[in-house]
């Protein structure tokens, strides 16, 4: 049944330069059950690039199981998130979605394949881009304690010797 939601979320420009984009990725990237409410929500997602860096443009559906056992969408949310995993505010989401507007455009072949293609690199380069800066605090976390042992000992040694 998920494989059968497909969503095109298209933002249209407003001032009548005849400009569009679609921001979903028109098949799911990712599909969870709520773990409190047992909602199901599923995750269409498109990656957005700009002299700042990748963003994640991320549509969020969440279902719910009628009586009849059919399902109904019960809300639909957008989500801007940078590399890091920090929610963009209203202005640098703007910068993004005109960045978006501008660029180059789509045949719309393939686009299925390319929205998981491009998912999935920008998935690996948030990972990579994680191990990176925890293989740095781990370095600044050993520094720091060498530091203060050294620091320990020479007051030790000082006492000792005086």
């Amino acid at each position: 049944m998920i494989d059968d939601m497909v969503l095109s979320w298209i933002l249209i420009d407003p001032t009548g330069r005849r400009r569009a984009v679609n921001l979903s990725s028109h098949k799911p990237v990712a599909v969870q059950r709520h773990w409190l409410s047992g909602e199901v929500q599923v995750r269409y997602a498109s990656i957005l690039a700009a002299d700042q860096g990748h963003v994640q443009c991320g549509i969020v559906v969440t279902c719910g199981a009628t009586e009849g056992g059919e399902m109904q969408v019960g809300e639909v949310s957008v989500e801007m998130e940078d590399m890091d995993g920090n929610h963009l505010t209203g202005k640098d989401s703007l910068v993004f979605l005109h960045g978006a507007l501008e660029g180059k455009k789509g045949t719309g072949k393939n686009r299925i394949d390319e929205g998981q293609r491009r998912y999935s690199k920008y998935v690996e380069m948030k990972r990579e881009r994680r191990e990176r800066k925890l293989r740095a605090e781990s370095a600044l976390d050993m520094f720091c304690v060498a530091f203060g042992i050294s620091l320990f000992v020479g007051f030790c040694c000082f006492l000792l010797c005086r």
